[in-house]
């Protein structure tokens, strides 16, 4: 999830997206959500994130969604069970493999896909992730991600650093992830995972913001995923699950 969210990241599930960022500039060229019924309720409760966020990454995800905003569409995404022994780095790790399908009607691309795998370390703590020909990230210090939560805090996570691919002799920019937690219900919180994308050069590129509701037991349900492009691009897609 902290991996792509984006991931709680990367098109991952993330909490980070890079693949899904890479994958999504194709298209040419959030914070989404569904519509509340009621004002939001702030919840004077702890919530368990760390524990719902290795359950969340031990047993993978599969979920579909709605496409708004620059192009609208629908589509799909798969995360697997972080449950591979590998090796990543020159150390032993545990990998899982992400998949997202998206249709697209009103953008350049009718349908486009997408593959990741994510590397893990024993206690499921992101490690890195590759994207064949997009991205290969690694995390040289090892994101943090609070054992606990509660509405109104804030924390930054980690940076990634991205290189075009495994032999890291070309550098591709880092992703800054942070996250926000906002009012839900008595029960509940929303968790928005920011993912932030910066060039070589330091410019930011895309703002990813995956927002997930977090129960007392940790159970993490997702909510939307809203990505901004800028530099060179102003396109804005929301993906509502």
């Amino acid at each position: 999830m902290f991996q792509a969210v984006t991931n709680l990241r990367h098109c991952r599930t993330a909490l980070l997206l890079p693949a899904c960022l890479a994958l999504l500039v194709a298209c040419g060229g959030g914070a989404g959500g569904s519509p509340a019924t009621t004002a939001p309720v702030t919840s004077t409760l702890s919530f368990p994130l760390q524990t719902g966020y290795r359950a969340l990454t031990a047993n993978g995800a599969a979920n579909n969604f709605t496409i708004s905003g620059t192009c609208s569409g629908s589509g799909n995404r798969t995360v697997g069970a972080a449950n591979t022994a590998t090796t990543f780095e020159g150390s032993a790790a545990l990998s899982a493999a992400s998949t997202w399908t998206m249709n697209f009607t009103g953008c350049t691309l009718s349908s486009v896909a997408a593959t990741s795998t994510s590397y893990y370390d024993s206690n499921y703590i992101p490690r890195g992730f590759s994207s064949v020909g997009i991205n290969y990230g690694v995390y040289l210090i090892a994101p943090i991600i609070p054992s606990s939560i509660m509405v109104g805090h804030t924390g930054t996570i980690g940076t990634e650093t991205l290189y075009t691919n495994s032999s890291k002799t070309v550098g591709n920019g880092i992703i800054v992830s942070s996250y926000v937690v906002e009012p839900d219900t008595a029960t509940t919180a929303i968790i928005i995972l920011i993912a932030r994308s910066y060039n070589v050069g330091g410019t930011l590129i895309g703002t990813e913001q995956s927002r997930f509701r977090i129960d007392v037991a940790g159970a993490l349900t997702p909510v939307s995923t809203d990505i901004q492009y800028a530099y060179t691009s102003s396109a804005h897609l929301v993906l509502t699950f």
